[in-house]
C-alpha cells in the first residue's frame, strides 16, 4: 500500500514528539544528579548555608574582659626557618567582668620543610570569640600540629557533643579539620583540642552547633 501525505505527516509528528520526550528525560536525569547547594557536602567543606536545613555553626563568645584587661592584646611572633622547623608555645590569661580568670594557651609544632624560606609567624587570640588568628596566610608543604585550649569559658546550656574546633573564613564558611580529639568540660568552661592538623594559616576557633527549625524560617524576609 502507498502512504498518503497525511500519513507521512502524522508519522513525522509522532517521531518529533517521541524525540522531545527522550531529550526531556535525559535533561531531567542530568539535573537531578547535581548537588543541591543547600544540602551538606562534606567533601567540599561545610558552610553555614549548607547546614541551614538541620543546624548552623555559632562561634563561642569569650567572657567580657574587666576594664584592666580590656585593651590587652594577646599575641606572639616568632621567626621560623622552614628548612629547620620549630615550635611556638604561648599561654596567658585575663580577668572577666565577673571576676573570674579566663586562661588560654597553644603549642604549635612546625615540621622540617613545612614551607620555603624564613617566615615570621604571628598568632593572635581573638578579643571577642574563642579563636586564634595565624598569619601570614600560607599553605604548607607539610602538616603543622596544634595543641590548644581555654579554661573559664561560659558554656552554660551547651552540650559536649555540639562543641568543636574548626577553621572559619571571613565570609562565615566553616570547615571541619582533622585532629586526634577534643576535650570539653562544661562546668569548668574547658575546651581543648589535641593535635589539630593545620594545612594552612588562617582563623581557627571554637564553635557550637545549633539546631534550627527549617530553611524557610532561616531565610524568611520581611
Amino acid at each position: 500500500k502507498f502512504l498518503t501525505l497525511n500519513t507521512v505527516e502524522e508519522n513525522m509528528r509522532f517521531l518529533f514528539i517521541v524525540t522531545l520526550l527522550i531529550i526531556s528525560g535525559l535533561l531531567f536525569i542530568s539535573c537531578d544528579s547535581s548537588i543541591d547547594p543547600l544540602l551538606p557536602n562534606d567533601e567540599s567543606g561545610i558552610t553555614n548555608l549548607q547546614k541551614l536545613d538541620s543546624y548552623i555553626y555559632l562561634p563561642i563568645e569569650l567572657p567580657q574582659r574587666s576594664p584592666s584587661f580590656k585593651d590587652s592584646v594577646y599575641s606572639i611572633s616568632v621567626e621560623i626557618d622552614g628548612s629547620i622547623g620549630g615550635r611556638i608555645d604561648y599561654e596567658n590569661y585575663y580577668i572577666s567582668t565577673e571576676g573570674d580568670s579566663v586562661s588560654f594557651y597553644f603549642n604549635l609544632f612546625i615540621p622540617i620543610n613545612a614551607f620555603q624560606g624564613t617566615r615570621t609567624i604571628t598568632a593572635t587570640f581573638d578579643s571577642i570569640y574563642a579563636a586564634i588568628h595565624f598569619t601570614p596566610s600560607m599553605v604548607f608543604d607539610s602538616t603543622l600540629h596544634l595543641f590548644h585550649g581555654y579554661k573559664g569559658l561560659d558554656l552554660t546550656g551547651m552540650q559536649t557533643g555540639t562543641i568543636d574546633f574548626v577553621y572559619t573564613s571571613d565570609d562565615g564558611t566553616v570547615e571541619l579539620i582533622n585532629k586526634n580529639g577534643t576535650q570539653v568540660i562544661i562546668p569548668q568552661g574547658i575546651v581543648r583540642v589535641m593535635n589539630a592538623k593545620l594545612e594552612h594559616f588562617s582563623r581557627y576557633g571554637w564553635i557550637r552547633k545549633a539546631n534550627v527549625p527549617s530553611v524557610t524560617k532561616m531565610l524568611k524576609t520581611d
